[in-house]
């Protein structure tokens, strides 16, 4: 059995060969992000896998992958949406994802709130033009604050226990209701949360029924100086009509690690090339602070995608029961 790793880092090389050879898998790998053409060239090659990272996943690809003779594809994330699923039954094509501990993610979140609440995006404009003043400049300590959190999994009930500690009140919105965090937090209805939360972090999984959970109706409910945080996956937000509030001065601001469409563009160079409308106009925004999809992204996170990516492709090649497996 033979897989085909992609996006190769240099730093994992040594652990990286020690989890094939523990696995008992051949591979090769390469640094190079997989085009549609290094699918068609695998051809004749003797690959049953592949792990890469993200990245658009169709007809075309999997068509390709079918004819080369590739059984299953692993994504090195948590997140599956860049997938088409439906074409990947349609070729017989097994896909998976990998995990990771939610330290990472939950721990970056609260940086993003951080530096909402303290303003870091003026501060950090400020010193790259040299305008001191203060007064644009004052922002609130966390304990002053509401804080909603939307989604507590995993990587939410990481950000409400973190939360904790900066004494600020909490409050939580999700359909499944963890009893753990009720000594501390207060569930409400996504409405009232959004009503009364000086931030909102976002912290809940893709689906067509999250596509566009904030949307242009749920942001005029916020206050007018309330902040977004997205951690979790990009088309959470209608991204316009975060843009229109925005411009309206409906809303203080957002912290986005995550934007919809983003796929294709975050993880490459894209200096001198054309930025996408939607982020151009985020980024035209003082008030916005962008980051490229970086919360998963540890030393501890990357060598458990990792080993986790290559522990998927193992069960998957051997017909054994796979937690990573994607339905």
């Amino acid at each position: 059995m033979k897989v085909k790793l992609y996006c190769k880092q240099a730093a994992q090389e040594e652990y990286m060969d020690k989890l094939f050879k523990g696995y008992g898998l051949d591979y090769e790998a390469t640094e190079d992000q997989p085009t549609l053409q290094d699918y068609k060239d695998l051809k004749g090659q003797g690959f049953d896998a592949i792990i890469s990272i993200p990245h658009p996943t169709s007809d075309p690809e999997f068509d390709a992958l079918k004819e080369a003779g590739i059984k299953h594809v692993v994504t090195q994330s948590v997140g599956f949406d860049h997938f088409d699923k439906e074409a990947a039954k349609r070729h017989g094509i097994g896909i998976h994802h990998a995990v990771y501990p939610p330290q990472s993610v939950a721990s970056y979140a609260v940086m993003l709130i951080l530096m909402c609440a303290r303003k870091a995006h003026t501060i950090l404009e400020g010193y790259r033009t040299k305008d001191f003043r203060i007064n644009q400049n004052r922002g609130h300590d966390l304990s002053e604050l509401t804080v909603g959190i939307i989604g507590t999994g995993k990587i939410g009930q990481c950000v409400a226990k973190r939360l904790r500690g900066f004494e600020c009140k909490i409050l939580c919105y999700d359909i499944y209701e963890n009893d753990g965090l009720k000594e501390f937090c207060e569930y409400v209805p996504m409405d009232e949360l959004l009503a009364k939360s000086d931030i909102v972090t976002l912290h809940a999984f893709a689906s067509p029924e999250n596509h566009h959970l904030i949307n242009a109706e749920k942001l005029a409910l916020m206050k007018p100086t309330a902040y977004v945080v997205n951690t979790a996956r990009g088309d959470l937000i209608d991204t316009w009509a975060l843009i229109d509030a925005l411009r309206a001065g409906k809303l203080g601001g957002a912290a986005l690690d995550v934007i919809e469409n983003e796929s294709g563009y975050y993880y490459n160079d894209q200096r001198g090339k054309e930025v996408p409308a939607h982020i151009a106009a985020l980024e035209e925004l003082p008030e916005v602070t962008l980051m490229q999809h970086m919360a998963f992204c540890t030393y501890l996170s990357a060598n458990e995608q990792l080993r986790t990516a290559i522990e998927a492709s193992y069960l998957a090649l051997n017909n054994l029961p796979n937690p990573y497996e994607i339905k």
